[in-house]
Formats: structure tokens, C-alpha cells, sequence
């Protein structure tokens, strides 16, 4: 029997604790240095796994969150964590019981904007992780 897969609409990003406003996809990623061994014992190379780098990254609607809102962070609020050089700490979950959160602190890498004559105005964020990431399970 196959187990639950994770729909996409519910798998979000959350900077310091806020959802972000409109996101349209995210991300996350990690990958580990592989440190090379040299011996005269072997034909292949032979190699030990090092530190590893992670982030996270989302796509959204450039827009202004609407101002009663206190769970959701727009594109000014990212805009100014990122001009300030600040740490924030990032989920990537679902948050439906059972399913896996990832938490860790991040810097934002870049920020991107696009602009379309016709359609939305459309942005992306990547955060860079500073330390390590924790997984847990949602209770």
C-alpha cells in the first residue's frame, strides 16, 4: 500500500513564522561536498561525505498583503529582510499532522522580479541556510 503524498497547494514556506502572500511554488534543496580520497589501493576514487549547503526558494504574485493580515509576509516585508541583511528562520511543510517540517535559519541569497507587459507581476526568493536544518513531524 502506497502512503499519502503531499499536494502541492498545501507545502509552504514560512518566514518567521508567516506564510508567503500569493507564493505560487517552492523549494527546497541541499547537496553535500564529497571529499576525495586518494589511494594507491584502488582503480576508482573512493570518497567521504563533507559539510553540506541548503536553502529554500519560492515563486510568487508580486503584491501587497492586505493590511489586517498578521500570518502572511509580502514584497516589501521580504524586500526589507533581505536590505537588512537579517537571519530569519524558514519551515517548509505542510503542517497536516504526519507530515515532515524542515526548520532552519536562513539568509536571503537574492531576490528576483519580472515585470510582464501583459499579466502579473511575478517574483522569486532563495534563502540560504546558515547552520543546520532540523526535520521533524508534524503533531
Amino acid at each position: 500500500m502506497a502512503g499519502n503524498t503531499y499536494a502541492g497547494k498545501n507545502l509552504r514556506i514560512r518566514v518567521g513564522g508567516k506564510t508567503v502572500f500569493h507564493a505560487t511554488e517552492c523549494s527546497f534543496t541541499t547537496s553535500r561536498n564529497m571529499e576525495s580520497i586518494a589511494s594507491k589501493d584502488t582503480n576508482g576514487e573512493q570518497v567521504t561525505p563533507g559539510n553540506y549547503t541548503w536553502g529554500v526558494s519560492t515563486n510568487y504574485l508580486v503584491s501587497n498583503i492586505p493590511a489586517a493580515s498578521s500570518t502572511q509576509i509580502g514584497t516589501k516585508q521580504i524586500l526589507d529582510t533581505y536590505q537588512s541583511g537579517s537571519e530569519v528562520e524558514v519551515s517548509f511543510s505542510t503542517e497536516i499532522v504526519g507530515d515532515v517540517i524542515i526548520t532552519g535559519n536562513c539568509f536571503i541569497e537574492g531576490i528576483n522580479m519580472t515585470a510582464p507587459t501583459n499579466g502579473v507581476a511575478t517574483g522569486d526568493a532563495s534563502f540560504k541556510g546558515n547552520g543546520d536544518f532540523v526535520t521533524t513531524v508534524a503533531v
